[in-house]
């Protein structure tokens, strides 16, 4: 972001003071303890004087904090008794001292009981998988961890971790039925597997929690660490987090779609890291020397390293040393599928993730006008290299491309875009407005108004924005500019994600003399407002026209911005002195509009069948506890397998409808060299029926005069 460097001043002076009185006493290594203290602190102080939202840090913060990390650490109660809860409770008012003075008292008691219950675990679960489970016997697991309470003892501790045990064999007995292909609503079928696979699923399972064990057993204390800090982070706003070295290297490979590396991906396979996948064009697959199914038992992290045995290991620590920059070399020893060893060196380079890239396709309608339709999953860039790949520059490229095929409309698809780069979104909007005033950032007492500089526009014909409740952040600050200039047509759900927040990220490593590695701090720094002053925070921007989905979404809705637990106030400022893109076409726009509108008012089939939709996605998710007698629980599959027959052939039907009423009287273009990807979303675009609807508000555009 360009506003990246005046946050780091703003930082560096707001953090100094306090920063002189640890930097000397944390130059060499103290331990673990002091490592923990300082993010801590400088965490505290960074959030303290820079976030939006102060919140008061009293004892009802304190106790905030203390149930969502138990909630965080163990959320169905397995682990912990009552008694380690009264033990603890002498902490529950004295966390936010802990917080302000950077104390991890409370997290080292509790990570401390925490490993000697898993370790306790680990022998009662393979005490009671010796012992066969009788599935005529009526008992009932719990699911929802509000009906769920803490064991007083440990006899109630072994019976909670026997109904999990014999719920998760009678799991392994259901997939079973449908692997084996089995008549699933049949009663005989079922009493029957339950007789004859019992024994071998409850091995299944055996080998199943020994594996999830291990893995709670070796992950790192520094990784429990950080979701202690993330649990009162996350008090301010939800967006506002705590990266690990471990965790930053994932944000920004999901920021920028490019990693250093190899190009394989890993699936852990009893204690193996497991190649499942070769990226075409990277370094293994250029190799010829990796295939689908070896297994990596050591790796070299360099030519001058020794090589380190990463069997058992975490899967993402494996990953973190086959990953390096760019030139350099990896020796990786691998056990082929045969069982042979053999060691393989290869050169890192750039890996792309190229579906969050932008892409586009050419629509031609029946009368063969062409409409550009550009996919833009994220406003992508690198925070690492200013000059690396970025989403506004692909954009430039792909419009510019679009004209030259003369093109009669733009659809703009930003659905599901969670966003990414203000900088990005600025540019990209303003490839549509020029260089006007695209967003407000601040609050009411001191906000900035930024703009976009290119007074070039570079699209200045039909325009649509396609977008649905998860176009969030930067997808909201460019529909919300596209609508307040009246400059196209917003298109989809009521209304998108609605987190009118911006954040950046603040390594914790800039001011200290210290080797130690101690991640960074994303963080919320600004509200953002749209020009005409209000913000899209919960309320999000409207459509003009709404369409209503195929209901895949509506069980992902509580997770929308207005849903989550500490999310910021909606408000709103001044709005700044603006006026409409071309006021010659307002009217134009306005009729063009009514059109759909009436178009789908007369589809009133529509909105029955998604409201049917959404009424049994609601009762599926009702279900608070389950039967553990198999009898019960053939009823209870019996019902619950018609209802989602019933439901999946109304989607498809809604599908199958929508097709009809919207249908798609266009052609997709296609290319000799279009990779697998592209033609199989080139092949969705056909049953998109908003992407019809789309093209014939275009189609009605062009009609007007």
């Amino acid at each position: 972001m360009n506003t990246k460097v005046k946050i780091y001043n703003i930082l560096k002076y707001t953090v100094i003071n306090f920063i002189f009185i640890f930097i000397f006493s944390f130059c060499s290594s103290n331990g673990k303890q002091e490592k923990y203290h300082l993010i801590l602190k400088t965490v505290y102080k960074t959030i303290h004087f820079l976030h939006p939202n102060p919140i008061s840090i009293n004892n009802d913060f304190s106790q905030k904090i203390y149930n969502k990390y138990f909630e965080k650490l163990d959320n169905k109660k397995r682990f912990f008794l009552q008694k380690d809860i009264e033990d603890f409770s002498l902490y529950k008012n004295k966390i936010d001292d802990f917080w302000t003075h950077g104390d991890p008292t409370f997290f080292n008691a509790v990570i401390k009981r925490f490993s000697q219950r898993v370790k306790k675990v680990e022998s009662i679960c393979f005490q009671l998988l010796r012992t066969p489970f009788n599935f005529n016997k009526e008992e009932i697991l719990f699911i929802d961890s509000k009906d769920i309470d803490y064991p007083k003892n440990d006899i109630e501790w072994m019976e909670k971790w026997r109904k999990y045990l014999k719920y998760l064999t009678l799991l392994e007995i259901i997939d079973s039925i449908h692997q084996k292909k089995l008549n699933v609503l049949s009663k005989e079928t079922w009493k029957n597997a339950f007789i004859n696979e019992e024994a071998t699923s409850r091995r299944k399972v055996e080998v199943y929690i020994q594996e999830y064990l291990r893995k709670l057993r070796i992950k790192k204390e520094f990784d429990w660490f950080s979701m202690y800090v993330n649990t009162i982070t996350t008090q301010y706003d939800p967006h506002s987090n705590y990266l690990s070295p471990k965790d930053k290297e994932i944000f920004d490979f999901s920021i920028s779609g490019q990693k250093e590396g190899i190009g394989i991906k890993l699936q852990e396979d009893k204690g193996y890291a497991t190649v499942v996948q070769i990226i075409v064009g990277s370094p293994a697959w250029k190799s010829k020397k990796i295939e689908i199914g070896d297994k990596i038992i050591r790796v070299s992290r360099d030519i001058d390293s020794k090589s380190k045995n990463i069997v058992g290991m975490l899967l993402e620590n494996s990953i973190r040393l086959i990953r390096g920059k760019k030139g350099s070399q990896v020796k990786l020893t691998i056990q082929k599928k045969n069982g042979s060893i053999e060691d393989v060196s290869l050169i890192r380079d750039i890996i792309e993730k190229k579906e969050i890239f932008a892409r586009s396709a050419i629509i031609l309608d029946k009368n063969k006008n062409k409409y550009g339709l550009i996919f833009l999953p994220e406003f992508y860039f690198n925070p690492e290299n200013q000059k690396g790949r970025n989403s506004a520059q692909d954009m430039k490229k792909i419009i510019k491309e679009l004209k030259k095929e003369n093109i009669k409309g733009l659809i703009l698809d930003i659905r599901n875009n969670g966003g990414g780069s203000l900088d990005t979104a600025i540019k990209i909007t303003g490839f549509f407005l020029g260089k006007v005033p695209i967003v407000q950032i601040g609050s009411k007492n001191k906000k900035k108004i930024l703009k976009n500089n290119d007074e070039k526009i570079l699209w200045e014909g039909p325009l649509i924005v396609l977008v649905n409740e998860f176009s969030a952040s930067a997808s909201e600050i460019l529909s919300a500019a596209i609508s307040d200039y009246k400059r196209g047509i917003i298109v989809g759900s009521d209304q998108t994600y609605g987190k009118g927040t911006v954040q950046t990220v603040y390594p914790l490593n800039q001011f200290f003399l210290s080797n130690e590695e101690l991640g960074s701090l994303k963080f919320t720094i600004h509200k953002f407002y749209r020009v005409n002053g209000s913000s899209t925070q919960l309320k999000g921007v409207n459509s003009d026209i709404v369409i209503p989905h195929d209901g895949n979404n509506n069980i992902y809705l509580k997770f929308m911005e207005k849903n989550q637990k500490n999310s910021m106030k909606w408000d709103s400022v001044d709005p700044v002195p603006y006026s409409y893109w071309d006021k010659k076409k307002i009217e134009k726009l306005e009729d063009v509009k009514i059109k759909s509108i009436n178009r789908l008012s007369k589809k009133k089939g529509l909105i029955t069948i998604y409201k049917t939709i959404q009424s049994l996605e609601k009762n599926f998710s009702k279900t608070k506890k389950l039967s553990l007698n198999w009898e019960k629980l053939y009823l209870q599959n019996r019902k619950t397998k018609i209802k989602k027959k019933i439901s999946q052939k109304i989607k498809n039907y809604l599908n199958i409808y929508g097709s009809l009423i919207f249908p798609s009287s266009y052609e997709i273009n296609q290319e000799k060299l279009e990779s697998k990807e592209q033609k199989e979303w080139k092949k969705n675009l056909k049953k998109d029926f908003y992407i019809s609807e789309c093209v014939q508000i275009l189609r009605n555009f062009n009609e007007i005069p």
